[in-house]
């Protein structure tokens, strides 16, 4: 993966028409590590999932400087690796040379990972799981949401889009979120 910066999102978006057009929801930004390359395994559903994680309330240049030091401390995002560790791995994670130090960040990393391992063994990996949800984006959107840790559907949809989810179905006339 490239370590450029990869920022994916507007901030707030406008209505669309103008006075009396549906509101378009808030639309977050943030790192995305893929950097428009095709998603190629399970660690990298895992990664963008991360990244996602740590783009809340952060600027993307500030989480891409500090990837590199995240990617070293979280076992280069092996998914089967991470899943295994203890929520005790988060006083480890503190203490990493280069990481962003959010214990709640961190935690929800660990558990998110245990998530995503056990949905890929039930779906036969991540890429099955997320597409047993197509055509509905917001139905995948609505799954995230009840185990995903420290994300709401703004950010999960900000995933899908780092991910190429959004943009894939999109193209096949899935039913989006209207971003």
């Amino acid at each position: 993966m490239s370590s450029s910066v990869r920022s994916i999102g507007a901030g707030r978006a406008g209505p669309p028409g103008g006075r009396g057009s549906p509101p378009v929801p808030h639309e977050v930004s943030g790192f995305c590590p893929l950097d428009g390359c095709p998603v190629a395994s399970d660690d990298d559903y895992f990664e963008a999932l991360t990244a996602a994680v740590f783009s809340m309330r952060f600027r993307a240049p500030i989480v891409a400087a500090r990837w590199p030091h995240m990617r070293r401390a979280l076992a280069d995002f092996r998914l089967a690796e991470v899943a295994a560790w203890p929520d005790e791995a988060v006083e480890r994670l503190l203490e990493a040379p280069g990481v962003i130090r959010n214990p709640k960040k961190l935690r929800a990393t660990l558990r998110n990972a245990r998530g995503l391992a056990a949905r890929a063994a039930a779906h036969g990996s991540v890429a099955a799981y997320l597409e047993s949800f197509r055509p509905d984006v917001e139905a995948l959107v609505a799954e995230l949401d009840g185990w995903v840790h420290y994300l709401g559907a703004p950010s999960l949809r900000f995933f899908l889009r780092c991910i190429g989810i959004q943009e894939r179905w999109a193209a096949a006339g899935s039913r989006l979120h209207p971003l």
